[in-house]
């Protein structure tokens, strides 16, 4: 995980977490105990959107086309 504070860009959220996972399952694992914790459960923080990205993926998805 990698932490960013974003309050100074923007008004809708104040920090912003990058979850990289091996395996969607992995990922999917991560946001489950992430749930479970008093961070999110007690509402310290709130999830406001998930974006899900595939680093490159243009490079990767061009490679695979042309070889």
């Amino acid at each position: 995980m990698r932490f960013y504070n974003a309050e100074a860009f923007t008004a809708r959220v104040s920090d912003v977490a990058v979850i990289e996972a091996e395996t969607p399952q992995d990922y999917y694992f991560a946001i489950e105990r992430l749930r479970d914790t008093a961070l999110i459960a007690r509402g310290y923080f709130s999830v406001v959107e998930i974006i899900a990205a595939y680093e490159n993926g243009f490079r990767q998805f061009g490679t695979a086309q042309h070889g």
